[in-house]
């Protein structure tokens, strides 16, 4: 009995907890515009009650008035309970007010749009239908309604809560789907900065092996100088210090640089190039290789600064790299330019020959060409990517000042991408509703039409015009009448009559006029008996029925 009790306990604690906080100035105003919309139907029969018209909506004006007063509770509770609103709702709908089956449905979607709890929403669905059994049993003449009334349940309650939870699934995956993206964007954000880090320990390498080769000269000088048999004393003295300065600067330079350099992390080490290396060694290294490749050369490269040659350096590098990788076999044109304006180091390849390795077949993530992008601002430079002719092209663009690089990084600015794009999307999402709406109402339109259409031809078919019953004379021969009639008869006339000269006679039933929407139309009965028409009557038709 323990574990049933508890049981019990967290399902009421569950059931009384709430699913929203404090209601905000928005959601308020949505509440009331809702219970506004809910309440039209009650108008409508309140209206109808208050003209004398019983319409079967409502009794009188003071259960109009109860029934808004429960709406507008429901809809109050809607957010933070939204199975005691649509439990509510389907109490006002049954027993105060019929009209309301539109606000359970309503209330209904929006349980299962709001409340991920799908147990409890099926628990109150199955004990409805357990309410419904009892009433059945207690009242065996509601059997005859059952068909009726599984259906108005399902598209009522059932239907609506399955599309508010379909809904609320919908938009969590979206909601998921799209944190994906953020996050992928923030891991090519640190990817990025990554490959900028990595360039910047390669610049470091090549400082390191540039200054610390001069440093080294500039110490076996001065240790040459200590060394002089005719130099004074006091200046023997000075070179000394200025070779151990020299060593000292070197063995620093090399433990900062040792420390920039990710050699610390296994497998991650940015390759560096030989420092003595130059631009026409890699060129015709890469030709030694099997590149087509041909450099140009125009204006003095001599004199360039140390930074823009590195990274001119690199440029061609990360071009050849990229042309072998991605279009092998293609033509490549390396272009340098020293001008007044500046200095220009383009790499070109042409598109792969037919029927070789395509780019897709090549890995790759275009960190180099992030690490190349911080390599050449931070000379000065600007760098442009893209494709040309089919092929790939790589320009970099230094000023006539170049080498001076900007004092620290600029960081990545923060991309609204994936929000921006959500907008798009869900822009697109609701012209596509809109149109399948549109679609929807068309479609129904046509239905409607078709139904209608379908019963005027019916109802043609069986009309039998006034004059033409008015020509008809009791006691003429069946063969005589017969081609008069139309082709089919009234059935629902025929269903029903059930007098003494239809149990006698062979009668048929016409109508008098092909009326399909105000039934103002007579029925024409006819009665064949021994080969010839026996009787002619004309019976009421629907108008006296309904007496509408």
């Amino acid at each position: 009995m323990g574990q049933p009790g508890a049981a019990a306990a967290r399902a009421g604690k569950e059931l009384l907890r709430p699913l929203s906080g404090r209601p905000t100035r928005r959601t308020a105003v949505l509440d009331l515009l809702l219970w506004a919309v809910l309440c039209l139907p009650l108008l409508r029969g309140l209206a109808a009650v208050v003209d004398g018209v019983r319409a079967g909506l409502l009794e009188t004006p003071g259960q109009a008035a109860a029934a808004v007063v429960l709406l507008g509770a429901a809809v109050a509770a809607s957010r933070p309970y939204p199975l005691a609103a649509a439990l509510l709702a389907l109490a006002v709908s049954e027993a105060v007010a019929p009209n309301a089956t539109f606000a359970a449905a309503v209330l209904c979607y929006l349980l299962g749009r709001r409340d991920p709890r799908a147990w409890l929403a099926g628990s109150a669905f199955a004990a409805s239908a357990a309410v419904l059994a009892v009433r059945m049993v207690l009242e065996p003449q509601l059997l005859l309604d059952v068909p009726g009334m599984g259906i108005a349940y399902v598209f009522t309650l059932v239907l609506p809560w399955m599309l508010g939870s379909y809904r609320r699934q919908r938009a969590n995956l979206d909601d998921a789907g799209w944190e994906r993206a953020r996050q992928l964007q923030r891991e090519q954000r640190i990817a990025a900065e990554e490959a900028r880090l990595r360039e910047r320990s390669r610049i470091a390498q090549d400082m390191h092996d540039s200054l610390g080769h001069e440093l080294s000269l500039i110490a076996l000088r001065a240790g040459a100088l200590e060394l002089a048999p005719d130099l004074a004393e006091r200046h023997r003295t000075a070179a000394g210090g200025l070779r151990e300065s020299a060593t000292t600067a070197t063995e620093r330079l090399r433990e900062i640089v040792g420390v920039l350099r990710e050699s610390g992390r296994p497998g991650t080490e940015a390759p560096t190039a030989p420092p003595g290396e130059e631009i026409a060694d890699v060129v015709e290294r890469a030709r030694r290789s099997g590149v087509d490749v041909a450099l140009e050369r125009s204006g003095l490269w001599d004199g360039v600064a140390p930074m823009v040659d590195r990274a001119a350096h690199r440029v061609v590098q990360e071009g050849l790299t990229n042309a072998t990788k991605h279009a092998p076999g293609a033509p490549v044109r390396v272009a340098l330019e020293r001008a007044e304006h500046g200095t220009v180091a383009k790499v070109a390849n042409g598109p792969p020959p037919e029927g070789g390795p395509s780019a897709a077949d090549a890995p790759g993530g275009g960190r180099g060409l992030i690490g190349l992008a911080e390599r050449v601002r931070l000379a000065g430079g600007t760098l442009e990517t893209g494709e040309r002719g089919g092929g790939f092209e790589i320009v970099a663009h230094f000023p006539s000042a170049g080498g001076t690089a900007a004092a620290e990084s600029v960081g990545e600015p923060e991309s609204d991408a994936p929000d921006e794009h959500r907008r798009a999307v869900r822009r697109s999402l609701r012209r596509r509703t809109a149109a399948m709406a549109v679609a929807a109402v068309v479609l129904v339109a046509l239905g409607v039409l078709a139904a209608v259409g379908s019963e005027y031809l019916r109802a043609v078919g069986a009309t039998l015009p006034p004059s033409d019953y008015r020509s008809l004379r009791v006691g003429a021969p069946a063969a005589q009448v017969e081609p008069l009639l139309p082709g089919r008869q009234y059935e629902p006339a025929a269903a029903e009559d059930d007098s003494e000269a239809a149990e006698r006679s062979d009668c048929r039933y016409y109508r008098s006029a092909p009326d399909i929407f105000g039934g103002g139309f007579g029925v024409y009965r006819l009665c064949f008996d021994g080969g010839g028409l026996v009787s002619k009557d004309t019976l009421p038709g629907p108008r006296s029925d309904t007496g509408v």
